[in-house]
């Protein structure tokens, strides 16, 4: 099963659709520089109408651990993202503390950059739960906001992480690989026919006029489901 994550839910939206198996991780932006921070308050009580199978993630960039934990027991959280320069110590404190980590990662604009990020993916191994590959943020963005752009990065280009899969980067585990940026109905069996992520992340890809659309949603579910179906049969 490819997992399906919801980010970027505001008070207000309708989330019935938590209550599907592919849809396993929903997502809040604890950035308040992003249009769609929600404090932790207020992720709380979103979090009583999160059907029991979801996981619910925060997402944060370059807090302290200690700021982070707290806001995460706050909200309710099981999963923390961490979308900035947060080091390994870091990680292994948010832990320790009983939270799920992931990292988001670039994917590098030059074909070399595999090699870096492979060594990045093999550094972090160790201190995460997940792997999330993002595009870079595009020029003019706040240094802050490190994601949620909808920008596409060439999913040709994770084919290199295919192969770093495969190999295992010299024996060393790697994590599972979450993959975001730009991902809508009408365009994720192009990404799943480059590569087969552990799950996809969307956030603008399932909105109309900047809010979470259940039509949307939807939408994606049955796309993804489709690929699938046809990659089991085939």
């Amino acid at each position: 099963m490819i997992h399906i994550k919801i980010c970027g839910l505001q008070p207000g939206d309708d989330l019935s659709f938590t209550r599907y198996r592919e849809i396993t991780h929903v997502g809040f932006i604890l950035v308040p520089a992003s249009r769609r921070y929600v404090g932790p308050a207020e992720i709380a009580v979103m979090a009583r109408e999160v059907d029991a199978s979801c996981k619910k993630v925060g997402v944060y960039v370059n807090d302290a651990p200690a700021t982070v934990i707290d806001s995460a027991k706050m909200a309710g959280l099981d999963v923390v993202q961490l979308h900035g320069n947060e080091d390994l110590q870091s990680c292994r404190q948010l832990k320790r503390a009983g939270f799920q980590v992931w990292k988001a990662l670039s994917m590098p604009v030059a074909k070399y950059g595999a090699e870096t990020l492979g060594a990045q993916m093999v550094e972090y191994a160790p201190f995460v739960d997940a792997v999330l590959l993002d595009a870079a943020p595009p020029k003019g963005a706040q240094t802050s906001v490190t994601g949620g752009h909808g920008v596409q990065f060439d999913w040709a280009r994770l084919r290199a992480v295919e192969d770093l899969l495969q190999k295992q980067s010299g024996g060393v585990p790697l994590p599972p690989v979450w993959v975001a940026g730009g991902i809508r109905p009408d365009n994720v069996s192009s990404l799943l026919q480059e590569f087969t992520p552990y799950g996809i992340d969307v956030s603008s890809g399932v909105e109309v006029n900047q809010r979470k659309s259940i039509h949307q949603i939807e939408a994606m579910r049955e796309a993804v489901k489709r690929h699938v179906d046809r990659a089991t049969t085939g």
